[in-house]
């Protein structure tokens, strides 16, 4: 069968096959993200959502936090201004009223945050962004994540699209064994690189702007994102930005710069008072 034919037959009967369905989940999840008004797809229920965080808290964090000392008191002070200031910024937004922010004794240059208003901050990344200010915008970039419920909006996505390949397998049950298989991990991969890379790397960049803002409300100087990135560039090494799920340093660099201006008011308001 020509290639052309098949996969207009294959279209055909998937969309026969459910993609109305489909489109009525993703319609029924639809919200506005705090701060940037994108419309996200979400239809995970937040009560789950912070017991999955819960759980994967726990895991990344088992094999010890820094409790005591300077360097953890130093990340719960900036983190507890971040938290502050992105409340007082968004707060239709449900945040959560308690958060827990720990360091990892980790020399990975790396933070994370999940669901409940959890956030870790590996002592590689403190060494790496030197400053208050550079790790006020690390710790804005998790908040972020948080605000923006990226982690329920991938979760949706994943099982929109999985729900789509089973679909699509049972709109091809007419075809040889051999063929299925090559046309459904050739639809996981266009869904893996066309849907998923991309809304990581989207998501990425918005916890960028959101956590710039954040911080820079709190009163941390916004222009340490610039040498942070130029930093974490140089520590990351290379890699194709079309195949990753985070932007490459550079592609962020130029996002700050665009976004400096406000972020810079936002800076010297919070300065002024």
């Amino acid at each position: 069968m020509p290639m052309r034919r098949f996969g207009v037959r294959v279209v055909r009967n998937a969309c026969r096959a459910g993609f109305a369905a489909v489109l009525v989940a993703s319609s029924a999840g639809c919200t506005l993200v705090p701060g940037t008004n994108r419309e996200r797809l979400n239809f995970v229920s937040s009560a789950r959502m912070e017991q999955m965080g819960q759980q994967t808290f726990a895991s990344l964090t088992r094999d010890g936090t820094v409790d005591r000392g300077p360097m953890a008191d130093r990340v719960r002070a900036i983190g507890r201004r971040v938290v502050a200031s992105a409340q007082a910024m968004y707060p239709e937004a449900g945040l959560p009223d308690r958060w827990e922010i720990v360091v990892l004794d980790d020399s990975t240059p790396n933070a994370f945050a999940v669901p409940g208003g959890r956030i870790g901050v590996h002592s590689g990344m403190i060494d790496l962004a030197r400053s208050d200010d550079a790790i006020a915008i690390v710790i804005g970039h998790e908040v972020g994540h948080v605000l923006a419920e990226h982690a329920a909006e991938r979760m949706s996505q994943a099982v929109l699209i999985a729900g789509g390949l089973v679909l699509g397998d049972a709109a091809m049950s007419d075809l040889d064994d051999g063929t299925r298989q090559v046309v459904m991990a050739a639809l996981g991969a266009g869904a893996s690189v066309g849907v998923l890379l991309p809304y990581s790397r989207l998501h990425e960049s918005e916890a960028d702007e959101l956590g710039l803002y954040i911080a820079a409300n709190a009163g941390f100087d916004p222009r340490e994102a610039i040498p942070l990135w130029t930093r974490m560039g140089r520590s990351g090494g290379g890699g194709l930005e079309f195949l990753s799920t985070h932007p490459m340093a550079s592609s962020r660099i130029e996002r700050f710069r665009a976004i400096m201006p406000r972020a810079m008011s936002l800076y010297r308001r919070a300065r002024d008072h």
